[in-house]
C-alpha cells in the first residue's frame, strides 16, 4: 500500500470546522460505557476544533488541538464558534484520534523489513537480528528517530517502545530520542537476566535506573499524558531469557522508580518447549553463549505454559504482555490474564510472519475481549512488516493496517478494533484515555484523517476506515514540552 497525497489543514492557528465524511471516536476503553461517547454511526459529521500554530518538525503537523464540538452539520451550526470557524473540506475522509502502537522496537528500524522462513525457527531469526542491530549510541538513536518518523507518518501518536539491550546493556538512547520528538510514549528498558549472567545484568540495570532517577527521568507525570510526554518503563525480555527471581526484582524496581512493566509472553513454540520441558533451541542458545546453569531448572521443566509460569509475577503488578499467541492448550491462561489485569499487546502481522497460528491455532483476542481482558495492538518491529513499509511513499509503521488484517481475516467488530487502536493502548501504557478522545473539551494527542472515498457512505465511520485502502494522515500532533526540532 502506497501513501496517498497528504491531507492538510492550513497552518494559521484558530478555530477550524473539519467537514468530514465521518468522525470515528472510540469512546471509553471500557466496552460497557464506550457506546455512550462513540461516534455517530454513519453519515456526514463535522468536528469543530481549536488548533494552535503549526510547526516544529519537517512534514509533521505539530500543533495542539482542542475539541469544541462534534456532530452532524446541523448539530454543529448553533455552536458559538461555528460562525467564525474556517471550513476545511474533508468530505472524502473520516477523522479519528491518533493511534497507539503499544508494542514496537524502534531501535531495529534501520534493518528494514526482513524476509523470514518460519520453518527455520525463531532462534535462527534472533541470531540474524543480533548480528545486524545497531550497537553504538549514535546508531541506536538514529534508528529510533527513523522509527519515530515512520510512526508519525502512519498517524501513531503514542508508543510502547522496547529499548533493546544491545550487547546486553540497558540503553537510554531510545528514551532520549523519543523525548526529543513529538511522539509520546513509554520507553521500556529491556534486560536479560538468567543463569550465569543474571547477577551482573541486574546490577547494570539498577545502575542505569539510579542514574535515570538522578537525571529526573523517572519522575511521575501528572496527569499521565501531560508534557513532557515520555516515560521510562521496564521490560524483562521474556520467560526464556529472564529468571523468576529476576522478574521479581523487576517488579520491585518498577515500584521503587514508578515504572510501567512489559514483557514478551507466550510468543513462540520454542519458548513453550523451554518453559514446559527445559529443552529445545532456547536452551541450546543459552548453552552456546555459556549462560546456562543447572539452577535454571528450579523453575522450568515443570510442564507449565509460559503464562502459567509467570502467573504469580503477573499478580504482583500490571504488565503489558506482548503477543500471547500460546493460549490454546492452557485452560487457565485467559483466567490468569483476566484476574491479574494484564493487558495484551497483540501484533497480528508479526503473528502471521512467524506463523504462530500454525503452532497455536487462531489468536484468541476476541475471547480475551469478551472476558474483560484489555487487548491493544502493536506492530512489533519493522522487520516483520511488508517490504516497502519504510519507502518514501510507503505507509509507515501502521497500526491501522494491523486492525485491517483482523477486520478482513476475522470479520472483527469495527468499533472494538477502533478501541484496540486507541484507548485500549492508552490503558495498557498507563496513559489517560482522554489522549485518544474526540469528545468536546478533549485535547487529544493527535488527529488523523483517512481517505474513505469509494467505501459505502452508509457504513459506520469505524468500518469505513477499515474498508478503505488509504493510509492514515496526521492532521495535528500535540507538541511535547520535551520535544525540540
Amino acid at each position: 500500500m502506497k501513501s496517498a497525497p497528504r491531507i492538510q489543514i492550513p497552518a494559521p492557528p484558530g478555530v477550524y470546522r473539519l467537514q468530514a465524511a465521518g468522525v470515528a471516536d472510540p469512546g471509553s476503553a471500557d466496552p460497557r460505557t464506550a457506546k455512550s461517547s462513540a461516534s455517530h454511526p454513519a453519515g456526514r459529521a463535522d468536528l469543530l476544533v481549536k488548533l494552535g500554530p503549526a510547526g516544529g518538525f519537517p512534514d509533521i503537523p505539530v500543533r495542539a488541538a482542542t475539541i469544541l464540538a462534534r456532530g452532524t452539520p446541523s448539530e454543529i451550526d448553533p455552536h458559538p464558534a461555528a460562525a467564525r470557524a474556517t471550513a476545511v473540506d474533508l468530505t472524502h475522509a473520516v477523522v479519528m484520534p491518533g493511534m497507539v502502537n503499544a508494542h514496537t522496537h524502534l531501535d531495529l528500524t534501520h534493518l528494514g523489513p526482513l524476509d523470514h522462513d518460519p520453518d527455520t525457527g525463531f532462534v535462527a531469526w534472533v541470531d540474524r537480528v543480533r548480528e545486524g542491530r545497531a550497537q553504538t549510541p549514535e546508531a541506536i538513536a538514529a534508528s529510533v528517530r527513523r522509527g519515530i518518523e515512520l510512526s508519525l507518518r502512519a498517524g501513531v501518536v503514542l508508543v510502547g517502545d522496547i529499548a533493546g539491550a544491545a550487547a546486553g546493556v540497558p540503553r537510554l538512547e531510545p528514551f532520549h530520542a523519543l523525548a526529543a520528538s513529538p511522539l509520546s510514549g513509554v520507553s521500556f528498558l529491556e534486560f536479560f537476566a538468567i543463569g550465569s549472567r543474571e547477577a551482573a545484568a541486574l546490577d547494570r540495570l539498577e545502575a542505569v535506573l539510579q542514574q535515570a532517577a538522578r537525571d529526573g527521568l523517572t519522575a511521575p507525570r501528572t496527569p499521565p499524558h501531560a508534557a513532557p510526554a515520555t516515560r521510562l518503563g521496564l521490560q524483562p525480555h521474556a520467560p526464556n531469557t529472564v529468571s523468576i527471581s529476576a522478574y521479581e526484582r523487576a517488579v520491585e524496581l518498577a515500584r521503587r522508580f514508578d515504572l510501567a512493566l512489559a514483557t514478551h509472553l507466550a510468543e513462540t513454540p520454542e519458548e513453550h518447549e523451554f518453559i514446559a520441558r527445559a529443552t529445545g533451541p532456547q536452551r541450546e542458545m543459552l548453552e552456546r553463549f555459556g549462560i546456562w546453569t543447572d539452577d535454571i531448572l528450579d523453575h522450568i521443566g515443570k510442564g507449565l505454559s509460559p503464562i502459567g509460569h509467570l502467573a504469580h509475577i503477573l499478580a504482583e503488578a500490571p504488565f503489558i504482555a506482548a503477543h500471547c499467541n500460546d493460549v490454546a492448550e492452557d485452560a487457565r491462561a485467559l483466567q490468569i490474564l483476566g484476574v491479574t489485569r494484564t493487558s495484551v499487546a497483540y501484533c497480528p502481522r508479526a503473528s502471521t510472519y512467524f506463523d504462530a497460528p500454525a503452532h497455536f491455532g487462531p489468536h484468541r483476542y476476541r475471547d480475551m475481549l469478551r472476558g474483560g481482558i484489555n487487548v491493544c495492538l502493536g506492530t512489533d518491529s519493522i522487520l516483520n512488516l511488508p517490504q516497502g513499509t519504510d519507502a518514501p511513499d510507503g505507509p509507515g509503521m501502521s497500526i491501522l493496517d494491523e486492525a485491517r488484517l483482523l477486520y478482513e481475516r476475522d470479520g472483527a467488530d469495527p468499533q472494538s478494533l477502533l478501541r484496540m487502536m486507541t484507548v485500549n493502548g492508552c490503558l495498557a501504557l498507563r496513559w489517560d484515555e482522554a489522549a485518544c478522545s474526540l469528545t468536546p473539551g478533549a485535547t487529544p494527542l493527535g488527529l488523523v484523517a483517512v481517505d474513505v472515498a469509494g467505501t459505502p457512505a452508509d457504513l459506520p465511520a469505524a468500518e469505513r476506515i477499515l474498508r478503505a485502502r488509504a493510509t492514515a494522515h496526521p492532521l495535528a500532533i500535540a507538541p511535547s514540552a520535551s520535544a525540540t526540532p
